[in-house]
């Protein structure tokens, strides 16, 4: 069954601790993880390898913040693409590594992608490679400014805004 078809599994209340531990503190042991929600260790452990079997969890890299790291810049691109060219334009935007997220988006282009880039001048030569691809027909780039907010699926998770 494709990935956009999986069935939804409820999260329960042990289930939302645990992502706000691995949150809050992502580098916790399963005996502190224990520890910090009153859970047995053997529970921890068999409930953070049917998180990670059903795809909750699918990694425990660092959160890195871009500009800290030397992205100070951050756009948001709307691709216009040849009709039936979204597969070979996904492939050629993959190889450009300062996309950072890809969409295939409705309204007024196919896709949107956000791109990070050190300076205003790299933007513009990722752009360039981006409008250099044969299937993109046209390009309209907003550059954020500044962000007020920056959430993740795992602060809704340990919410339970929805599970």
């Amino acid at each position: 069954m494709p990935d956009g078809y999986r069935m939804h599994i409820p999260l329960d209340g042990i289930d939302r601790r645990l992502v706000d531990v691995l949150r809050r503190k992502p580098r916790s042991s399963v005996s502190e993880m224990a520890r910090l929600t009153g859970l047995a260790r053997g529970t921890v452990h068999d409930r953070l390898r049917r998180l990670e079997a059903r795809r909750v969890i699918v990694g425990y890299g660092p959160d890195i913040e871009p500009r800290s790291a030397g992205f100070g810049v951050c756009a948001f691109t709307t691709l216009t693409i040849a009709q039936g060219a979204h597969e070979t334009t996904v492939r050629a935007l993959s190889k450009i590594d300062e996309i950072l997220e890809i969409h295939t988006v409705t309204g007024r282009g196919d896709l949107l992608v956000k791109i990070v880039a050190a300076t205003n001048d790299e933007l513009h030569e990722i752009l360039q490679r981006i409008a250099a691809i044969d299937e993109v027909r046209r390009t309209e780039t907003l550059l954020a400014l500044h962000t007020a907010l920056v959430r993740s699926v795992a602060d809704l998770v340990a919410a339970g805004a929805r599970s």
